[in-house]
């Protein structure tokens, strides 16, 4: 239950009728495979700028396609670490695997405030807030926009508000990373936050892949979204710039290029937020039944947050004995720190994983 992708009950990672017929559409009228530019399709990244912002997507924005969500995630971090007076990056903790390897590797700097308590199953908000104190003008703050990994535990909407209070109250710079659009309530409702931080801040960061929201896992396709004050915008898209030129150099296209003909042609579109409703739906009916049979089995709801949650990823509370014994005495592996991947269940799954928690939870005799 380690590997973050998303399987049907079959077991099958399907590839999206949507993809495949906008695939067919681009071997017919694609003209070249000539490079594009370093920060890729301009086209692209306007599409996808509107689709996730509306309006609010203007020539405010420093855009570049990259490939997937982790290179956009290695662009920013190389750009923070280059800035004369460094900003720290603050981070949630838990949080995603990657952040701390990939900022390390650019030489930014960092630090991080609590967001959530996984023996008591639930967020720690005011003290992430109170973490934040700490905090310089000027400093960056990555979080993630829905759909937490590791978790699986969002905010509220009042939550997210008296965070973007304290982040604009104090000076910082949002940093939001948004890898399921479409997983939490639905693509637009999903876009919801990075509007309001859009609207909201003359600064800020967006990081996107689209692997899950479109399935094309290994065709990468992200994008890196910097809104700048205009007197730094020409800076700004120079740093980029020889950033990618520097590391991934041109940004794979073949994903990106699905994207843009799935968003550009209405009935591609419709078909492909369908298929998308239909993967976020399976996650929640996996979800309800994993509390719907503990609690027909052992009459308790000890996994009663799991249907409250959002997303593929939750952590089991377990400690790190525990959570040996799930893989030693049942076969079961998880992620260190409890994460499982609920997506890859299937029916005959669900009650099997129950039982093994139930047991290496019960106290000894």
């Amino acid at each position: 239950m380690t590997v973050g992708i998303y399987q049907d009950a079959a077991g099958q990672t399907p590839v999206m009728q949507a993809v495949k017929q906008a695939e067919r559409q681009l071997v017919e009228t694609q003209a070249s495979k000539s490079y594009l530019a370093l920060t890729g399709d301009a086209e692209y990244c306007a599409v996808l700028g509107h689709a996730l912002m509306g309006p609010r997507f203007d020539e405010g924005w420093v855009a570049a396609q990259t490939a997937g969500g982790a290179v956009a995630l290695r662009v920013m971090s190389d750009l923070l670490a280059q800035m004369p007076a460094r900003p720290t990056v603050w981070m949630q903790r838990p949080t995603y695997g990657n952040y701390v390897p990939i900022l390390s590797a650019a030489g930014a700097r960092f630090a991080d405030v609590p967001y959530y308590d996984p023996l008591r199953r639930e967020i720690t908000f005011e003290q992430m807030l109170d973490g934040l104190q700490a905090a310089r003008p000027g400093d960056v703050f990555l979080m993630q926009g829905v759909c937490h990994n590791p978790t699986g535990a969002d905010m509220t909407p009042e939550q997210v508000e008296a965070l973007l209070d304290t982040l604009e109250a104090r000076g910082l710079v949002p940093w939001l990373d948004l890898a399921y659009l479409g997983f939490a309530g639905g693509f637009e409702a999903d876009c919801a936050m990075a509007r309001r931080i859009a609207e909201r801040f003359d600064e800020c960061i967006f990081c996107i892949t689209l692997s899950k929201t479109f399935g094309i896992y290994r065709d990468r396709a992200g994008a890196l979204f910097v809104k700048t004050r205009s007197g730094d915008r020409a800076r700004v898209h120079r740093a980029v710039t020889a950033i990618v030129r520097s590391g991934a150099s041109h940004a794979p296209d073949h994903g990106p290029s699905v994207v843009r003909t799935i968003l550009q042609d209405p009935e591609l579109k419709a078909l492909w937020l369908r298929e998308l409703d239909q993967m976020r739906a399976r996650v929640a009916q996996v979800r309800a039944a994993l509390v719907r049979t503990e609690q027909e089995g052992f009459g308790c709801d000890e996994l009663a947050y799991l249907g409250r949650q959002s997303g593929m990823f939750s952590l089991l509370p377990l400690t790190d004995t525990q959570e040996a014994a799930l893989t030693r005495e049942h076969g079961i592996h998880v992620v260190k720190g409890g994460r499982v991947n609920v997506a890859r269940l299937g029916p005959k799954d669900i009650p099997w994983l129950v039982r093994a928690v139930h047991d290496v939870m019960a106290p000894a005799a």
